[in-house]
């Protein structure tokens, strides 16, 4: 991996504060990782090679003011068979933040790389499980008779994500005061509230849990941790993922099985069992339906298969 020193030498002495001013402000001001701040420094040292080869000189202050989107679209074709298209778009995003963070911090302003719009990508249907494996799933992680607490409190998280279709952070954020018998209001994406209602396996194995958990008054959350303290006890979305990964290994299940994975499992699962788009949607919080449609591109077979028997053209 290069050095800081070696990731901007191709600036010039004017524009190498300004770079390294920006790497600072994502480590103190947006709280980056360094992991992240490192791909930024590698995306960056990138184009400023790109720009020194093209131009003969390494990148000024008033050459990268005056950059051009024909400029970068060449840069971006460079990478291209290197690279896949989610790989551009992350490093074209780096981009348009450095020179946001240009303008906002050094006046230098140069508004059509930062409106430059992405790559656009070929949707692919969201990765779910099929209902044989995710039955696996929910029989792997059913408790025992003699089992503690946490069998309990993993039990009932994955019927939630699966029977409800929340995310993780929408189930980890519930409180026992937001438990209903029949259904549940979920605040999602951009504070938006939508109500879900309950399989009654679900609230079973709800029911269960508390009674087991350590924390089950009305303002305690509803998943905790083995070994937070009192001031920090929700369980983290770490944890599920370890979880997920060790079922993965254990029941040979496919490396998209993750926390979210569960969401699209409920999608996929709905429509494959002839649930009503518009009616997913709303149980998922999609503002757009084009969102949720994805899902239908999952099982094409099946959908060419009730079209045949459906149609009256025969």
């Amino acid at each position: 991996m290069p050095t800081p020193t070696e990731q901007t030498k191709h600036v010039d002495a004017q524009t190498a504060p300004m770079v390294e001013a920006f790497y600072t402000f994502l480590t103190s001001e947006k709280r980056y990782s360094q992991h992240t701040v490192t791909a930024y420094r590698r995306a960056l040292s990138n184009l400023f090679t790109f720009l020194t080869e093209h131009k003969g000189a390494a990148p000024t202050p008033s050459s990268l003011e005056s950059l051009t989107p024909e400029t970068l679209t060449s840069y971006l074709a460079s990478q291209h068979g290197d690279h896949k298209k989610t790989t551009l778009n992350r490093r074209l995003s780096t981009i348009r933040s450095f020179f946001n963070f240009l303008h906002l911090r050094f006046g230098l302003k140069n508004t059509k790389i930062i409106n430059f719009k992405g790559i656009k990508q070929g949707k692919h249907a969201p990765y779910a499980l099929n209902e044989q494996q995710t039955q696996a799933l929910l029989q792997w992680v059913t408790p025992s008779a003699g089992d503690d607490w946490p069998a309990y409190r993993d039990y009932a998280l994955m019927l939630m994500l699966y029977g409800m279709g929340l995310r993780i952070s929408e189930a980890l954020d519930l409180n026992w005061s937001d438990i209903r018998e029949d259904s549940f209001y979920i605040k999602g994406k951009g504070n938006k509230q939508r109500r879900v209602p309950v399989l009654s396996i679900v609230t079973a194995a709800l029911t269960e849990w508390r009674k087991r958990s350590p924390m089950n008054t009305a303002k305690d959350p509803v998943f905790v941790t083995t070994h937070g303290s009192s001031k920090t006890p929700r369980l983290g979305a770490r944890y599920v993922q370890r979880l997920l990964e060790k079922a993965r290994i254990e029941l040979n299940l496919p490396d998209h099985l993750t926390p979210h994975a569960l969401r699209h499992c409920f999608a996929t699962h709905l429509l494959n069992n002839g649930a009503d788009l518009r009616v997913v949607q709303e149980l998922l919080g999609h503002s757009s339906l084009s969102t949720t449609q994805r899902y239908l591109a999952s099982d094409l077979g099946r959908l060419t298969e009730v079209h045949k028997k459906s149609h009256p053209l025969k």
